[in-house]
């Protein structure tokens, strides 16, 4: 799920370049996703994703599990 929400968000953000405020929800969610380790730490960037930037990118981060981002973060 995470590979998805970030291929949806890039897209949407490469979509929308001339707008502000999809460019600036994008990089924060994409950065958030790197650095969060469990859920609850995404559930506030993914709504507003959700409502400001992509739907599918932020349905996808909703659905998340804390396994996939413990997984990712331990591969660092």
């Amino acid at each position: 799920m995470k590979t998805a929400a970030k291929v949806f968000i890039i897209l949407s953000m490469i979509c929308t370049f001339w707008l502000i405020v999809p460019l600036v929800v994008g990089i924060i969610a994409l950065k958030k996703m790197n650095t969060a380790k469990t859920k609850s730490e995404l559930t506030g960037i993914a709504i507003c994703t959700l409502l400001l930037c992509n739907l599918l990118g932020g349905i996808f981060m909703l659905c998340i599990s804390d396994e996939e981002l413990a997984q990712n973060s331990a591969s660092k």
